[in-house]
């Protein structure tokens, strides 16, 4: 196996298994939009996918609000000021997302998308 394939393969896991956390509620779907379309340049899946597609629009969307370590960052009254946007943007990015997570899910599970050794 390649780097480059190597490389392919673990964006592949990456979109997988963030897809997957949404799903079962360990990741928000502002967070997994943002990993999978992280990982996704370096997967080398089209770009014009789409059940890829409706995520950059949810990391455009939601690009100025903070999450996962740039929390760290906020003052809390700055957050909790934020909190009504957060989840208002939230419940967009899930009724946005939730079918692209679900057909991602199968995809890599049937194996549609390989996410082993081409």
């Amino acid at each position: 196996m390649s780097w480059n394939e190597s490389e392919i393969l673990k964006a592949r896991n990456a979109i997988f298994d963030a897809a997957q956390d949404v799903l079962a509620g360990r990741l928000t779907y502002i967070e997994g939009a943002r990993k999978i379309v992280a990982a996704w340049w370096t997967s080398k899946l089209d770009e014009g996918d789409a059940d890829f597609l409706p995520f950059v629009g949810v990391v455009s969307e939601t690009e100025a609000l903070p999450f996962g370590g740039m929390r760290a960052h906020w003052q809390a009254a700055a957050l909790d000021a934020l909190r009504p946007e957060i989840d208002r943007m939230e419940a967009w990015a899930r009724r946005r997302g939730e079918p692209h997570c679900r057909n991602l899910v199968a995809r890599f599970s049937s194996g549609q998308i390989k996410i082993e050794k081409f």
